[in-house]
C-alpha cells in the first residue's frame, strides 16, 4: 500500500498516529517526506525519511510514533509505503491515520499588534 498526503501549507511533523484491525494492521512503514513520486517500484530502493516498526502493543497504546522531528521540518507532502502488516495477511487495513504537527508559517499575533501600533500616529 502506498499513500500519498499533500498538505495546504508547509509543516513541522512531529507524530503518527494509526488505527488499524491488528490482523491488518500496518508492520514495517516507510515515510517519506516532500517525495510524491514514490511508487511500489521507488518504495524499496528509495532512501526513506524514516522507517517504523510497529507493534501489537504500539497499537493498543493507541497508536502515537514519534518521528525524527529534525527530519520533518519543513514538509509539504508524504507519502507512506507499508511493506507489510502484523498478520502476514493479503489485506492491509487502516482505519484512521492522523498526523501531529504545527504549522511552519504561523503568525506571531504580538508582531502584528506591533505594527499596527506603528501605524498609529
Amino acid at each position: 500500500m502506498v499513500l500519498h498526503i499533500a498538505f495546504n501549507q508547509p509543516i513541522k511533523l512531529h507524530s503518527i498516529m494509526l488505527k488499524a484491525p491488528l490482523e491488518n494492521a500496518p508492520k514495517n512503514i516507510k515515510i517519506y517526506a516532500n517525495r510524491t513520486d514514490i511508487g511500489f517500484d521507488d518504495a524499496d530502493s528509495a532512501e526513506p525519511t524514516q522507517e517504523i516498526e510497529m507493534t501489537e502493543q504500539m497499537y493498543k497504546d493507541g497508536g502515537v510514533v514519534n518521528l525524527r522531528y529534525v527530519r520533518f521540518q519543513n514538509v509539504n507532502s508524504v507519502s507512506i509505503f507499508v511493506v507489510d502488516n502484523l498478520g502476514d495477511e493479503d489485506v492491509t487495513a487502516i482505519t484512521q491515520l492522523a498526523f501531529i504537527g504545527t504549522a511552519v508559517n504561523t503568525a506571531n499575533m504580538s508582531d502584528i499588534k506591533q505594527n499596527e501600533h506603528d501605524h498609529d500616529h
